[in-house]
């Protein structure tokens, strides 16, 4: 796509007329020519001045957190690359439906104005709601928002509750999670683009510890089923910068409180790794990312990948000694000249991590064939408390258009045909942890962008509260 775009922009300076009529004196006159320069061996080539950059449409973001986000300044040669690099960053905060740059003619001879002309969208968005069932949990559920754009500066709100109660409605120890955050992605400090966020959780769990893992002879009375119960209170801080026009190099200090008990004659030493009594987690996390989609709902190019390298220590107030490491990846819907989504992960840790800092498997997968099911805010309500040490899932996705632009509420929706493997294991060399009886999973799903948000309608979360 990006190596016609430039031929679009020549082509809008040729035909683009001024934003208001002129005189019919100016009329009579012919466009002047830009005036012509000398490149590396002698070829002539026309060059434009940017007399002043442009953003119509927007009724509540502001132009200067708009200009944070774009890669041309007024006063420089035009770039046509450079304008369209700085659409795909406009598209990639999720605040527009739509961003289409074009090239007016400037008040002098060599002079041009750039507009960007944007449809905005709803920022304040549902990013999860959760409703499900489980044996030992007949209802739990939850939901979460996050506003994108506060105040139209560009900043970042998020907040999110759920609320499980405890197995078999036993009316205390209920389970619930609680988190809210603030994210500044992009802060202009001289020139400096700096990032910064902090979150805050509140969270107080259940994980059922019984011999199998389908706790066969608590059927019906959970409620006396031996239990890690836990609580984590805490949060982290993020500081980092964007060495790229789209990188994010951060770091983030994370600091809890935990408290975990044995219930019901559970023996230490048996089931998912925490201390027992009170006890600290602190820990040190760099990352590293690269953004390149055009689009946050549909990409149709690009990628998006993530480094993360995480330190506990002594050293750094915490009672557990680890290090953990996790790579994501995926690419956009063409892999090869093949509309093919491509997913992986891998990640491995080493050390005492507390088990929530490890991996659970059925996370990764669309479905799993057994009592695992994937966890609600970071919150277990299955049977299955096995949480490994080693990761690898591996994925493709098909996605089928089923209409663009479409009226309010239904922008845009497409049909995803996925599969993917999830190898897990509970030591790194070790043998495969059977979260599922096959390591293959497949989903049919129905993704809608809509005003309030966009929604997921998966046969593959249909089947995993089923199997």
């Amino acid at each position: 796509m990006l190596p016609c775009l430039p031929a679009l922009v020549a082509l809008a300076l040729s035909q683009a007329a001024p934003p208001e009529p002129p005189p019919p004196a100016a009329l009579e006159q012919p466009l002047p020519s830009p005036p012509a320069s000398e490149e590396a061996g002698g070829v002539p080539t026309r060059r434009y001045l940017i007399e002043s950059i442009e953003f119509r449409g927007l009724v509540k973001t502001r132009p200067e957190a708009l200009r944070r986000h774009i890669f041309i300044e007024e006063g420089e040669i035009l770039d046509p690359e450079r304008v369209l690099l700085s659409r795909l960053g406009l598209l990639q905060l999720g605040w527009f439906s739509s961003v289409e740059p074009r090239v007016e003619r400037g008040s002098e001879r060599g002079k041009v104005k750039v507009v960007f002309e944007v449809v905005e969208r709803n920022t304040l968005v549902v990013t999860d709601l959760i409703f499900g069932s489980t044996k030992p949990q007949p209802l739990y559920g939850g939901l979460a928002l996050s506003e994108q754009n506060f105040t139209g500066q560009g900043l970042g709100l998020s907040g999110g509750a759920l609320y499980g109660g405890s197995p078999d409605g036993r009316s205390t120890d209920s389970r619930y999670s609680l988190r809210a955050g603030f994210y500044a992605p992009d802060l202009r400090v001289k020139d400096l683009r700096l990032v910064l966020g902090f979150q805050v959780i509140s969270i107080q769990g259940d994980e059922l510890t019984c011999s199998d893992v389908k706790c066969s002879q608590f059927v019906g009375s959970y409620v006396n089923a031996p239990r890690t119960h836990y609580s984590r209170q805490g949060g982290d801080f993020q500081f980092g910068i964007r060495p790229g026009p789209f990188e994010r190099l951060t770091g983030t200090y994370t600091l809890e409180k935990l408290h975990a008990t044995l219930d019901n004659g559970l023996a230490p030493g048996v089931g998912p790794y925490i201390l027992v009594g009170p006890s600290t987690l602190a820990g040190i996390t760099g990352s590293y990312e690269v953004e390149t989609r055009d689009d946050f709902f549909y990409p149709t190019y690009g990628f998006r990948a993530i480094g993360q390298v995480t330190f506990a220590s002594k050293l750094v107030g915490s009672d557990y000694e680890f290090s953990r490491y996790l790579l994501q990846a995926e690419t956009a819907y063409e892999l090869f000249r093949i509309p093919l989504r491509l997913q992986t992960a891998l990640g491995a840790v080493q050390g005492n991590a507390p088990f929530f800092d490890r991996f659970y498997g059925a996370d990764y997968s669309y479905f799993a064939i057994g009592p695992a099911l994937g966890r609600a805010m970071e919150l277990n309500f299955s049977t299955d408390s096995r949480y490994d040490a080693f990761l690898f899932m591996g994925g493709l996705e098909y996605a089928i258009p089923l209409w663009t632009g479409g009226a309010a509420p239904f922008h845009r929706a497409y049909v995803a045909l996925g599969s993917r493997y999830v190898w897990s294991s509970a030591t790194l060399g070790g043998g495969r942890t059977t979260f599922s009886t096959i390591p293959f999973s497949f989903d049919l799903a129905l993704r809608l962008d809509t005003v309030i948000g966009s929604f997921n309608l998966s046969l593959g979360y249909a089947l995993d509260n089923a199997l």
